[in-house]
């Protein structure tokens, strides 16, 4: 399966997510906040953004952070921010760099979903 990298500061969703990602055959690694790190691998980064329709430049900044060391992944964006998940095709997804925006809390399905597809 691949490699995903789960950056969340919440501990409880934290582990809550890398539980349904490992569930499915994921090689799962998780942070508590984006820390530069040696090259890893990683197919696909889920991020908690703070702010993500507002152009924060703390999200703005988080979301280049992750594109510069993992460059070949997908970005799904994650935050409690949101009234409901947006895909790739919407204007705050684009603005912020990330493949989806998921609203948290989510349900398994929802996640499983949005991972398959930024891995497809």
């Amino acid at each position: 399966m691949s490699n995903i990298l789960v950056i969340e500061e919440d501990s409880a969703m934290r582990v809550l997510i890398s539980e349904w990602l490992a569930g499915e055959g994921h090689q799962v690694r998780s942070l508590p906040r984006y820390e530069p790190a040696p090259r890893a691998a990683a197919d696909l980064v889920i991020l908690d953004l703070p702010h993500p329709r507002s152009r924060d430049p703390e999200s703005t900044r988080a979301v280049q952070a992750v594109h510069a060391a993992y460059p070949e992944a997908s970005v799904i964006g994650i935050s409690t921010r949101l009234g409901r998940s947006l895909g790739s095709e919407s204007d705050a997804a684009r603005a912020l760099g990330v493949d989806r925006l998921l609203a948290k809390p989510c349900t398994r399905e929802e996640l499983l979903g949005a991972v398959a597809a930024a891995l497809a």
